[in-house]
Parts: structure tokens; sequence; C-alpha cells
């Protein structure tokens, strides 16, 4: 176990030495969350209003997506909740910073594992499973955003991986035939009867799923705090700018 440790860290300090060397590197990290929404809804309407065939299962695939995505996010907090809390390398250890002011919005989670590599993950398994190609692409585009966090020290490596190894667990498993009977040929019949109200709803859970569910999990965390009073939470906070952080060098 502390070879493993000892390793990630590593492999940390390996790609995190580079922040702020590169202006260039430093935007492609800091940014590169900021067009998952594009990359995605891009690859999606591709793959629904492809004309190849399978249509209705290229669709029911789109839509297990959605619960997969979910799903996968659900059983990672669950997995970070009960496992040992681990702080981000920026807390713990240190991390090069970017040359510019940056602040990231961490919401005082655990950094294991990686629920942005988890969500990123998921979709690229569902992608997978319609089109090779489509899938790989998304999984090239979701390694540049894990490793971007692993690089700005929000991460380590295995924070990642574990959460990749989630999210594509979780998309082959949900992917049965009896979810596209139950969950996805049911949504497909509204598609049908109620055409507009149903890609009205479509476009705003596939913006959620883009972000991994963003917007309902600030609601979620809002509500919660309505019960919970922030200083109670094990989380670690710091408000300062990120350019502020101890510097690993």
């Amino acid at each position: 176990m502390d070879y493993l440790l000892g390793l990630d860290l590593s492999l940390y300090r390996a790609l995190n030495q580079f922040c702020g060397s590169s202006p260039v590197l430093d935007r492609l990290a800091s940014d590169s969350s900021s067009v998952i929404g594009p990359f995605f809804m891009g690859i999606v309407g591709a793959l629904w209003f492809s004309s190849e065939k399978d249509t209705t299962r290229r669709h029911q695939t789109l839509i297990i997506m959605l619960l997969a995505v979910a799903l996968s996010l659900v059983l990672n907090r669950v997995l970070s909740t009960f496992l040992p809390f681990r702080y981000r390398p920026m807390f713990s250890v240190g991390a090069n910073a970017p040359g510019f002011e940056w602040h990231a919005d961490l919401e005082n989670w655990s950094s294991f594992p990686s629920d942005n590599a988890t969500y990123l993950f998921a979709i690229a398994g569902c992608f997978w499973l319609i089109s090779w190609r489509a899938g790989l692409l998304f999984a090239v585009f979701a390694t540049y955003v894990s490793l971007s966090r692993v690089y700005l020290g929000i991460h380590y490596p295995a924070d990642v991986l574990a959460g990749a190894m989630l999210g594509i667990t979780v998309a082959f498993a949900v992917n049965s035939e009896i979810a596209r009977k139950l969950v996805a040929g049911r949504v497909l019949v509204l598609e049908s009867r109620y055409r507009t109200y149903f890609y009205c709803l479509f476009f705003i859970a596939l913006a959620e799923v883009s972000g991994g569910f963003q917007v309902t999990r600030h609601v979620g965390v809002a509500i919660v705090h309505l019960f919970v009073p922030y200083g109670d939470t094990r989380h670690h906070s710091n408000p300062q700018p990120i350019s502020s952080l101890p510097n690993a060098r």
C-alpha cells in the first residue's frame, strides 16, 4: 500500500511540476471543463440524428446514459462519504499554481474518487456502446479533462483512475436489455407522443449531464445546509485563490 501511495504521489508531482511553467498549458488545463458541454452536445447530436441503422437502439443507449451518469455520481458520492476522507493534493502536499489567479469550485468534497472522471467516463462508456469511434474520441477528451485536474493539483492520479473505472463499470452495467425495455423504451414512447415537451426536457437533462449535474448538486447541497450548518461538515475549506496556495516546488 505504501508503494502505491508513493507511486501515486510521484505521478502527481511529475505532472503538477509543469503547472505555472507555460501560460498555454495553464490555460488548456484551467479551461478544460468549459468545453465539456459543447463537445458532449455535439457528439450526442451526431449520434441521435445519425441516419445509420439501429436508430431505436442508439436512442435507447443515449437515454440510459442519463441514468448511468446519475447513478455513477451517486455511487461516487457514497464511496467518498464512507471511505477515509482524502484531502486534495493542493491542500495536503502543496501544488504549483498557474501563472494567473484561478479559483476552483471544489465543493469541499473528498478527493477520492474523482467525480469529474466518473461521469465523463460513464458518458464515454455509453458512447462506446453506440460507436467505438465516438466512445474512443470522448474517452480521449475525458482523459484530457481528468489529467488537467491532476495538473492543477485538484486530484491525485489514483482519484482519476478510480473515478474512470467506476464510470465505465456503471455505464456497461446499466446498459442491460431490462433497462432498455423498462426505462428507455417507455421514455421513447413519450418522444413520439409529446415530441415538443420531450425534447425540451431532454435538452435540459443533457445540459445537466454535461456538467455532472452541477446545478442539481448545488441545489441539493443548499437544501442539506438548511438543516446542517456549513461549519459542521468534515470537509476541508479554504477560500484562498489557488494562486496563493503553498507551492510544491
